[in-house]
């Protein structure tokens, strides 16, 4: 489990380093943080493109090997962005950590399956995508503590730093389940598959807005570059909080993990509401239940593919994360743009009704993708005990 969300969250520190540090990379290139913001989106490019090829690619080259490859890419892509002279450049190293993350996400999915007893999966997808917040937090605290007295370069060199040791955790033994193997995704189910993932885009364009844009709003509704950084490690830390949370209660409780997946998506709306006021309290407040909440439900979407796809784990993850991908191309460019033309507040607005429709979309596909009955719950429960 170290191994999965230590290769996950360098897989994604290209994407929240930019975002969290924006306003100060936006300086130096003497551009506003709405076009960084724009720029992120390069990420998203990469890794919509190579997501369900590289995780058909994870069955052929093994869990180990691709893992580790995803953390030499991640590495090189914080090198790449960290000696950027000039922001085409940083958008160039960004879409080489969207490689990483392309092939990062399915094979750290393979793993947890493969790892894991499926009476926890749960809590091991949960841990496992617990990266994500975990940049976030990285990405907020990075702000006040390196990149303002250090200057941002610097976080991307001490981030690069960090990927050898996320390859020196991955395991040499992958057998402990020999009984899951990763082959295609059943014909008969491709089509739900894809539904679900289009439905997931929506919700992950209002979820991409705290990472990409949560600071530099912060700095417009009148917070310090410093205090607005420690808000959105606040947000990130909240979202720890809700993906482990709701992990632990999907081992435990009979409930589809997509239905409370859309549920989330629905209270994370509330909190971008919230931060349309431009009220500074409000703002506060929305910030860390948007990101709790609106983006506190990936280890539930991980949870289900893995319990519905159990012989293409991997291959149904790079569908799944296609449209993970497509959400993060689309959010920073749409919400950017938002904020450059009309302000903020409807930049929180649009967010808002992001998730909303991702949340009616969920819901709608998961009714068309078959469901584990109450009965494979309890026996899963009984092989635990």
């Amino acid at each position: 489990m170290l191994a999965a969300v230590t290769v996950n969250l360098m897989a994604v520190l290209p994407l929240f380093l930019t975002g969290a540090m924006a306003v100060q990379i936006g300086r130096d290139f003497q551009v506003s943080p709405a076009t960084v913001a724009i720029l992120s989106s390069l990420f998203a490019v990469a890794t919509m493109v190579g997501s369900a090829p590289m995780g058909r690619r994870v069955g052929q080259w093994g869990v180990r090997r691709s893992l580790r490859l995803s953390s030499l890419i991640a590495a090189c892509a914080l090198l790449l962005a960290a000696v950027s002279p000039a922001i085409p450049f940083l958008g160039f190293a960004l879409l080489v950590g969207g490689c990483a993350n392309a092939l990062g996400q399915p094979a750290g999915n393979a793993l947890v399956a493969a790892q894991v007893s499926p009476a926890r999966f749960g809590l091991g997808f949960a841990i496992k995508q617990s990266g994500i917040p975990l940049a976030t937090l990285l990405g907020g605290l990075a702000v006040p503590l390196v990149a303002l007295p250090l200057g941002w370069r610097s976080t991307y060199l001490l981030a690069a730093v960090g990927v050898v040791g996320a390859m020196l955790l991955v395991p040499a033994d992958m057998t402990r389940y020999p009984g899951r193997s990763e082959s295609a995704v059943p014909s008969s189910l491709r089509k739900p598959l894809w539904l679900l993932a289009a439905s997931v885009s929506a919700a992950v364009i209002a979820a991409t807005s705290i990472g990409a844009l949560g600071a530099a709003g912060g700095v417009e509704v009148g917070f310090s570059e410093s205090a607005a950084g420690y808000l959105v490690a606040a947000g990130g830390l909240a979202g720890l909080v809700v993906r482990l949370g709701s992990g632990v209660l999907a081992d435990r409780l009979p409930f589809d993990s997509l239905h409370a997946m859309a549920v989330l998506c629905v209270l994370g709306a509330l909190g971008w509401l919230a931060m349309a006021t431009d009220w500074m309290a409000a703002y506060a407040i929305g910030l860390v239940v948007a990101n709790a909440f609106g983006w506190g439900w990936p280890g539930l979407q991980h949870l289900a593919v893995a319990r519905r796809f159990p012989t293409s784990t991997a291959a149904a993850s790079g569908v799944s994360q296609t449209g993970v991908a497509v959400g993060l191309l689309v959010g920073p460019a749409i919400l950017g743009l938002v904020a450059g033309a009309v302000g903020w507040s409807w930049v929180w607005l649009v967010a808002a009704s992001a998730a909303l429709v991702g949340a009616a979309g969920v819901w709608f596909a998961a009714a068309r993708i078959p469901v584990p009955g109450i009965a494979d719950f309890g026996a899963s429960r009984a092989g635990r005990r």
